[in-house]
């Protein structure tokens, strides 16, 4: 029997013991997280959002972000999603977010009052909505905004604290890059847990066609991230997802595009047009391709066998938890592996 049957016989996950506002944190045994993708406030109340997977403990909808060099935030928060989430034993961590603006964010955290003006904002919302946690998902930072990121979280985090509510924050594989952004260790001693986005090995502005995620990249990500940050507070990002690659030839030039899909959709299109379907021992993931006129699909598909592969690491390195991008991407039973592989 390999080590993956073997844990998926017989484990139970255990939810573990949550904050209040006001409590002290107390760690659960594994954090099980899915970033829920909410466009529009109507969203929270869509039937298909209120639906519990097995084993999910948070629940990290994408809720805010910062809107203007006013400070305004934009926020999709909803109070009868937080209810539903606790009626089913599920923590709510929202998202805020910069919206991937590098000249914004430098706006806004370099200066003292705006800062200031953002956190009193997150803290609102903590109270107004009852969260159990805010993630941080700050992204394509310029170098100049490194000292203030840093003086954001710090500050962020002494205001969350007394509250008993939980500060994530995200950075990308490998860790190495935030560092040329900013001192990480001084975002590790100033969050609960830190998210490594274990995706986007190869991305829409890659030089070359690629995997998302393959497992040895994976690997070698948590290795270098274990230098910086404590196993017991590293949650691993895995993907519900994975990029076509689309090829065009004319004539002897070929151009090359992608584009984002989830999990079962890719997979369903791929099974009924490939002709080349076939495991790929390099990335552990299943290469497949196809041909319609001058244009060649290509994908390196997650699939329960990679996803089981990134959670062997999860245990193997003895980290904190998952948590997953995003919902709505991933096959059902996808989740009952999870579940069942986590004690």
């Amino acid at each position: 029997m390999n080590r993956r049957n073997a844990f998926i016989l017989g484990l139970v996950l255990l939810l573990g013991a949550a904050s209040s506002a006001g409590a002290e944190y107390v760690r659960p045994s594994r954090i099980v997280m899915l970033w829920d993708f909410i466009q529009r406030t109507a969203d929270n109340r869509n039937p298909g959002k209120r639906i519990t997977h097995n084993g999910i403990n948070v629940l990290s909808p994408t809720w805010f972000s910062i809107k203007n060099r006013n400070g305004t935030v934009s926020s999709l928060a909803d109070k009868g999603y937080v209810r539903w989430a606790h009626d089913n034993g599920i923590k709510v961590w929202a998202i805020f977010e910069n919206r991937s603006d590098r000249d914004l964010t430098f706006w806004i955290l370099s200066n003292n009052a705006r800062r200031k003006g953002i956190i009193d904002r997150i803290t609102g919302y903590v109270r107004e909505y009852g969260l159990d946690g805010i993630n941080i998902d700050f992204e394509a930072m310029s170098p100049e905004t490194g000292r203030y990121f840093e003086q954001f979280i710090t500050e962020l985090y002494q205001a969350l604290k007394p509250l008993g509510i939980v500060l994530s924050v995200d950075i990308p594989l490998p860790a190495r890059d935030m560092r040329e952004i900013c001192d990480i260790g001084i975002i590790a001693r100033n969050s609960d847990y830190i998210i490594l986005m274990g995706y986007d090995q190869h991305h829409s502005a890659s030089e070359t066609i690629g995997p998302v995620a393959a497992i040895g990249w994976v690997r070698q990500g948590i290795k270098e991230a274990l230098q910086y940050f404590s196993r017991d507070r590293l949650i691993l990002g895995i993907p519900f997802y994975t990029r076509i690659w689309i090829e065009n030839r004319k004539g002897s030039a070929v151009t090359t595009s992608s584009e984002l899909k989830g999990m079962k959709e890719t997979y369903e299109r791929f099974k009924k047009n490939s002709r080349i379907w076939d495991r790929d021992r390099a990335t552990e993931q299943i290469y497949a391709e196809y041909s319609e006129g001058t244009k060649t699909y290509k994908v390196w598909l997650e699939d329960e066998h990679s996803i089981s592969l990134k959670l062997d690491a999860v245990n193997d390195y003895d980290l904190a938890g998952i948590s997953a991008w995003r919902s709505g991407w991933e096959w059902n039973e996808t989740w009952d592996m999870i579940y069942a592989y986590f004690k």
